[in-house]
């Protein structure tokens, strides 16, 4: 790694573990440079504000959120469903190991209203996830899991409701709703998501699956602090 590249990374990962602690508003850059006995010239020479330190830092987290994906596709052992399931569980923002970085982003991107953030994360997303997802349909056409007379269009079209799905939950969380309400909420917009798909692809009914109602209340628990989950009937 170049010097220049290497001073980029410590300063993302420093901003990352200073938003995380202090919030995104409570950390000033020259916080960051504090931290980092950095000059202002240093951190200019980057980012050209602390909000695009942030879109890089979303974006590395929406790369990295596929990363895996490459010994999926590659697994001659497993079918169009399975890897669909695995291309569908790749969404950071629902991460139960970095539930800091969904309250970071519900926080800015969500209750701060950056609409310019969360596009950046969809646009940092799409390219990859739209591939995986058309060699997905396409070997799910062959081994007749799938049927869609509209392969070429098919694929955007669910990962674009994917992306309003995680806007929808992520909305839902940064409200101020009582813990059962929310819960339900996400549930619900998450069985609405796994039906739409198995409608869209032809696919039998209960094959997609995305996230437990268990794992969704754990979530929540660990993102709003909480060491009793809520008094919420699950369905297992």
């Amino acid at each position: 790694m170049k010097k220049g590249d290497a001073r980029r990374q410590q300063i993302l990962e420093t901003a990352e573990r200073l938003f995380y602690q202090n919030g995104y508003e409570n950390t000033s850059v020259q916080a960051i440079l504090d931290e980092m006995n950095l000059s202002k010239g240093g951190f200019y020479h980057h980012f050209e504000s602390k909000m695009a330190l942030l879109e890089e830092i979303c974006v590395h987290k929406a790369e990295a959120a596929y990363e895996e994906m490459e010994q999926v596709m590659y697994d001659g052992s497993l079918g169009a469903v399975d890897k669909l399931n695995a291309l569908l569980g790749r969404s950071g923002l629902l991460d139960q190991n970095n539930v800091d970085f969904l309250a970071l982003m519900l926080d800015v991107a969500y209750r701060g209203g950056s609409a310019v953030l969360r596009e950046r994360m969809k646009q940092a997303s799409m390219d990859r996830a739209l591939t995986y997802m058309n060699a997905i349909l396409a070997q799910g056409l062959h081994e007749q899991s799938f049927y869609t007379q509209h392969q070429e269009d098919i694929g955007k079209l669910i990962i674009m409701l994917g992306f309003n799905l995680t806007d929808e939950i992520a909305a839902a969380m940064a409200s101020d709703g009582a813990a059962q309400a929310v819960i339900g909420r996400v549930i619900n917009l998450l069985d609405t998501y796994r039906s739409a798909i198995e409608t869209l692809l032809c696919a039998p009914y209960g094959s997609v699956t995305l996230y437990s109602a268990r794992y969704i209340v754990d979530m929540y628990c660990k993102l709003k602090g909480l060491s009793v989950p809520p008094d919420f009937s699950l369905d297992e």
